[in-house]
């Protein structure tokens, strides 16, 4: 392998580390062939390689956290997790980088794997600025989504735990200015003020680091997408101990900082919402509590996914609930404590072994699930998705030649399944054979027109081919025939690629209609059932009014 050179650009969620992705792409930075689409929050796309986020994401998975993490754990780290990921990225390009806020919490781990190619470009922001655009961000989500909210929904967490967006800052930045410190020569860091001045970052790079980058690219950052405001709102459900600290970590951002802006100090507003509004609201709420809506405390809790599990005495019962089994419902469960129970019952039971691999599959024990799809074969069990999930277990080890065997297997099958197509043209798209990738996503959209699992990965492989009309194309002639929310959200994200205006009034004029037939106040007072903070429920009911009020305007 000869030399290469590395970038990770990283930074709290919302501090511009996304548009700041866009310009070292634009600039000639390989940011990774997998990359996050476009979305209303970011309309010009994440340039966050999904190899990357996944690979952060199962690290806080397994130490029982995600990206909400706010030193609720100890993070430890499997030795060496990045190491075959820098490998595959650095046999392509010689010249790479990674762009993930996550990255924060691994850059010791990075710089490991990275060796002398590690270099560091950290975007830094105030968590006043943060924290609001956290809250818009979610706080749209909600309410145009209107999903059935719980206490434990990620989204609604901003409210149910009022202080967490500040722990997360906190929690991220003292990460990112101890390895500063500790590490002046590969670190460069820019407020993104500084970035919107135009802080020439590109020339900084190539100077300090050695990249060879288009100095003279146009710069993406546009101040009419610059949200830099913060409601007073955020500040007063903070406690002064911790607005201490937030300060203290912003104030070291701004030392170490190699560009700033001559004026960092927060842009705090006060806003003022119609009091009918909130009451309206308000009544709601207690009309709710009056006919009983069940308690916080109270509300009944089902037996555990274990129990459960040792209650069934029934094939075909057990069958139907391993597959039936969400993933986070094993969330603490190790599989230890149940496999070897079912096995001893349903050792010779061919449809249940199928069922254990299945979820052993969605479990991400792929080598355990590679023996449980065998031995349900053994058993007589046998149909052609089998082999594709074999092919899709070994996909995941990194043993691509045992999973292209298995998903040709299937296809030779079963060559009328859609879906075995596309699953193998994932995997031709890793091995960098893109024109036999294009002929197999043909093959599974012409054979599967009506299946969205078929129809979304061709057109994102169509606009990562940067054939984003053709893209459009297909998603609009799926939803001609066929209504499904995931293609809705895909052809919303392609059109505010090709014209950010375009793709904000397709997606607004959606979501209205969506919401049109739906009782907004009557969700946004079972919402706020799950909240314990006054401050914070207002601040919700005024920010999903304040959404709706914008669809309409």
């Amino acid at each position: 392998m000869g030399k290469y050179m590395v970038l990770i650009c990283s930074g709290f969620h919302r501090s511009a580390t996304s548009v700041t992705a866009n310009y070292l792409y634009d600039a000639g930075l390989d940011m990774g062939t997998n990359l996050m689409g476009a979305h209303i929050s970011n309309a010009k796309g994440h340039f966050e390689d999904w190899d990357a986020v996944l690979l952060h994401d199962e690290q806080l998975a397994r130490n029982k956290t995600d990206w909400q993490f706010h030193d609720d754990v100890t993070l430890n780290t499997d030795k060496g997790f990045l190491d075959d990921y820098v490998r595959k990225r650095s046999k392509v390009s010689q010249y790479w980088g990674v762009k993930d806020p996550r990255a924060c919490l691994f850059l010791n781990e990075w710089k490991q794997s990275l060796g002398d190619a590690g270099h560091f470009l950290f975007v830094a922001r105030h968590w006043s600025s943060c924290i609001e655009s956290l809250l818009h961000r979610h706080s749209r989500d909600l309410a145009y989504g209107l999903p059935n909210v719980n206490r434990d929904m990620v989204g609604a967490q901003f409210w149910v735990q009022p202080e967490l967006a500040a722990k997360m800052w906190l929690s991220y930045n003292k990460r990112l200015v101890e390895f500063a410190k500790e590490n002046p020569q590969i670190t460069i860091i820019a407020t993104q003020r500084s970035l919107f001045e135009g802080a020439p970052v590109i020339q900084e790079i190539n100077t300090k680091f050695g990249f060879v980058l288009n100095e003279e690219v146009k710069s993406p950052f546009d101040s009419s997408l610059f949200r830099d405001k913060a409601n007073q709102r955020v500040i007063s459900q903070l406690s002064h101990s911790l607005q201490a600290q937030l300060n203290a970590v912003w104030n070291e951002l701004l030392e170490l900082a190699t560009f700033r802006s001559a004026d960092e100090e927060p842009h705090i507003v006060y806003d003022e919402l119609v009091p009918n509004a909130l009451v309206e609201v308000q009544a709601l709420i207690s009309e709710q509590t009056m006919v009983g809506l069940p308690s916080k405390d109270t509300a009944n809790h089902s037996s555990s996914w274990l129990d459960e599990c040792l209650a069934i005495t029934e094939s075909a019962a057990i069958s139907q609930f391993l597959d039936a089994s969400p993933v986070h419902r094993l969330s603490g469960i190790e599989v230890s404590e149940w496999l070897p129970l079912v096995e001893e019952r349903f050792a010779l039971h061919g449809h249940v072994i199928l069922a254990v691999a299945k979820l052993l599959l969605r479990l991400k024990a792929y080598q355990m699930a590679i023996s449980y799809f065998q031995a349900s074969v053994s058993l007589g069990v046998y149909f052609p998705y089998i082999d594709m999930m074999i092919g899709q277990c070994w996909q995941a080890l990194g043993e691509n030649t045992k999973s292209e065997f298995f998903f040709k297997k299937a296809i030779g099958a079963n060559p009328n399944n859609p879906i075995f197509y596309t699953n193998y043209a994932k995997l031709l798209l890793i091995l960098n054979r893109h024109c036999e990738a294009e002929t197999q996503f043909e093959l599974g959209y012409n054979k599967g027109l009506s299946q969205p699992g078929c129809v979304i990965p061709y057109c994102v492989f169509l606009d990562n081919q940067q054939r984003t009309d053709e893209a459009i194309a297909v998603a609009n002639n799926f939803l001609n025939e066929w209504k499904n929310p995931s293609v809705e959200s895909l052809l919303s994200r392609l059109m505010l690629k090709r014209d950010i205006k375009e793709g904000k009034a397709h997606y607004f004029k959606q979501t209205k209609q969506k919401l049109e037939t739906q009782d907004t106040m009557g969700w946004l007072a079972r919402t706020c059932s799950v909240i314990d903070s006054s401050l914070a429920e207002e601040d919700l009911i005024i920010r999903c009014l304040k959404h709706w009020k914008k669809l309409n305007d």
